[in-house]
């Protein structure tokens, strides 16, 4: 699809890494923002989905607690590649990696990606809602958050252990030949509790009535804290 105004999301970027960089409460940063570099890399360049999920989630944020009007347009253009152009519309979940114009280099389904997705999905739907901007209807986003949710829930999950599979194949199947059989490392299992209190955290904000999906979304976590 066409880039527009790469250069100056770039340059916008690097402005609100400095604002998050600075900020004196983590509840201010984005989630793992520790793991974000301080320039974006070329447009030209093969990208990471989970690195779109970051920018996804890193503008989206923004819009919530800087500027609406400086920084939707780049969230709404990163969430058009995430969900129209990393999206397995075949199988759910998000894909490893793209080529530069936007086709799949890799088919993967990398457990971090897919909760990555979930947390940027789940502050872009946020923004919707306070931007009051119609063109993706902020229920909509959320639900595509919760369908994450989902399917971690669902496939990721090693079965009859509160561990889960690092690297999966196209159909969620494990990938053995990644040596993913035993699951994630503490430090890893720690994240993904945290995606889950972001989805938690942003569905509060959204739709504090959902008492029996907050309340699973929280059981969950807390399986891996």
């Amino acid at each position: 699809m066409p880039r527009f105004g790469y250069n100056d999301m770039k340059e916008k970027y690097e402005k609100l890494f400095d604002y998050y960089k600075d900020a004196s409460s983590e509840l201010v940063k984005p989630f793992l923002f520790e793991q974000m570099k301080k320039e974006l890399p070329d447009e030209n360049d093969e990208v990471d989905v989970y690195l779109l999920c970051q920018l996804l989630e890193f503008f989206s944020k923004a819009v919530r607690l800087v500027s609406e009007d400086e920084y939707l347009e780049s969230a709404d253009y990163l969430y058009e590649r995430v969900v129209h152009e990393a999206f397995d519309t075949t199988c759910g979940g998000y894909y490893e990696r793209l080529k530069s114009e936007g086709s799949v280099l890799s088919d993967k389904k990398l457990l971090k990606t897919q909760y990555m997705a979930m947390v940027a999905l789940g502050e872009y739907a946020c923004a919707k809602k306070i931007s009051k901007d119609e063109e993706y209807h902020y229920t909509a986003v959320l639900n595509r958050a919760l369908a994450q949710y989902t399917m971690i829930t669902h496939y990721a999950i090693i079965k009859g252990t509160e561990n889960l599979y690092p690297v999966m194949n196209k159909d969620w199947s494990a990938s053995e030949a990644d040596g993913t059989s035993s699951g994630l490392n503490p430090d890893d299992k720690e994240c993904v509790a945290k995606a889950f209190r972001h989805l938690y955290a942003d569905l509060a904000f959204i739709d504090p009535k959902a008492t029996a999906t907050l309340n699973l979304i929280s059981e969950t976590a807390s399986k891996f804290e």
